[in-house]
């Protein structure tokens, strides 16, 4: 369907825009957390013992996001689900408190890893009703990068600019309060109950699935692999990676952000993994001084477009899984366990292989990617033949973005003059399902009205003949 010129920012509802903010606040919070664990590692620990922190510290942000489908498995009633929440929010609040003014080793590391874990709890919760609320949409990666971005650029002003404990710690707080107030006042019915199914069967499509985690597991190697090094240079003193080039890493979510947005997602696998293939030089570069700016301008801007892959393509998927909750999140976990298992040894393979050796590891892997995602994106990619009116209403569900259920709504609603209690009967579904699958249908098209509905079909029809 065409889109207006500036039109896409106008057909985010308020739905999306609180679920938008909450993400970016999220993935602040979540940044903050993660600078702060391993800034007091070093302190306490050492410099040494700093990416081992790291790598745990990943870990925890793993298990949080798969507490949340587990709970959410085992709490049913909207009470409870909205009560585990909260108690996230409030424990990832008392354990950032404790972990930036513990003296102790072993408290710290108990206050570190609550932290963590209830920050991918609550992150875990965030990505689930990002899939939910954004099902459908052609501005998701817009909407996702460009917050993600100013994230960015609000840790680089509260690390740079503003570096007094006070304020990184208030904004944390700040930051993880906000979330849990969005979370729990989410003005959208189905947040804490359980989601209308996709389509009847709601199988999760295996083949989709086995390319996304294999991809991001990949690209995951490879910003180990460089994310191993630079941290293990950060904690030493040897360079900054908090100052002036991590806004590389916010030019790198939004460019990857109107990637995802273009050609129904299939430009964003093949720029990410362009990319990936350009940072693996960067490796090579951290060797001087005057390279290490290169370096790690490179190494963030393919990280915007590997976090943006991980997000919204994961994001896209979920809703048409039989576990949305679980797989919205999954590709975070990915990361997280992949990056943890190659973080801790970098250090120590970077000083006995040296930089070329890690970049020929960098680029193999690189490849290893494109083998993965080029065959995915042929596939999705073929061109389709012109329409015969047989196929036009198909078509125009799969343009709107409509999952099966719905299109089994919207040929109802074209092909009869049924009232919507009539078609909840022949469906064999309830009145207040049918409303809220005319609601999302109408949201898609940007229909106002059943007779607009009809309008924008006839167009079609005529558009594609």
């Amino acid at each position: 369907m065409e889109e207006q010129p500036g039109g896409i920012w106008r057909e985010l509802t308020r739905e999306q825009w609180f679920q938008a903010a909450c993400f970016a606040l999220c993935f602040l919070a979540f940044m903050l957390a993660e600078a702060a664990v391993n800034a007091r590692a070093a302190l306490l620990f050492g410099p040494e013992l700093v990416n081992a922190a790291y790598a745990l510290g990943l870990v925890c942000t793993g298990l949080g996001f798969l507490s949340f489908p587990l709970l959410r498995k085992l709490i049913r009633g909207e009470r409870g689900r909205r009560g585990a929440v909260l108690f996230a929010g409030v424990l990832c609040m008392i354990s950032a408190i404790l972990l930036l003014t513990a003296e102790q080793a072993a408290l710290f590391s108990l206050c570190a890893a609550l932290c963590l874990l209830s920050c991918g709890h609550i992150g875990g919760c965030v990505y689930y009703n990002h899939a939910m609320t954004f099902q459908g949409s052609r501005c998701t990666g817009r909407a996702t990068g460009v917050g993600m971005a100013l994230a960015v650029v609000l840790q680089f002003l509260i690390q740079s600019v503003f570096p007094l404990d006070a304020v990184f710690l208030t904004s944390m707080i700040a930051s993880i309060l906000l979330v849990v107030f969005l979370v729990s006042r989410a003005p959208w019915d189905w947040m804490l109950d359980d989601p209308l199914p996709y389509s009847a069967g709601n199988e999760t499509p295996r083949r989709t699935a086995l390319v996304l985690l294999s991809a991001v597991v990949l690209m995951s190697l490879v910003s180990g692999l460089i994310d191993g090094v630079i941290t293990a240079f950060d904690s030493a003193g040897t360079y900054d990676i908090y100052h002036g080039v991590r806004l590389f890493y916010a030019l790198g979510l939004v460019a990857a952000g109107w990637a995802a947005d273009l050609r129904e997602r299939r430009l964003l696998p093949l720029a990410a993994a362009c990319f990936i293939l350009l940072s693996s030089i960067s490796t090579a570069l951290l060797s001087s001084p005057a390279g290490y700016f290169a370096g790690v301008a490179l190494m963030y801007a393919y990280n915007g477009f590997y976090v943006i892959f991980l997000t919204v393509l994961f994001c896209d998927f979920a809703p048409r899984t039989s576990r949305p909750e679980l797989w919205a999140g999954l590709g975070r976990v990915a990361r997280c366990f992949t990056v943890a298992a190659v973080v801790p040894s970098m250090p120590w393979l970077y000083d006995v292989w040296g930089s070329t050796a890690l970049t020929v590891a960098s680029c193999l892997l690189s490849v290893a990617v494109l083998l993965v995602l080029v065959p995915w994106i042929i596939r999705s990619g073929k061109l389709e033949q012109r329409l015969s009116p047989e196929q036009a209403l198909e078509h125009f569900c799969q343009s709107c973005r409509l999952t099966p259920r719905e299109s089994e709504v919207l040929q109802k609603l074209l092909e009869s003059d049924d009232s919507l209690q009539a078609i909840a009967t022949d469906l064999s579904i309830s009145v207040r399902m049918v409303q809220r699958y005319v609601t999302s249908i109408y949201e898609k098209t940007g229909a106002k009205s059943r007779t607009g509905l009809h309008q924008r079909y006839t167009r079609y029809m005529l558009d594609n003949r």
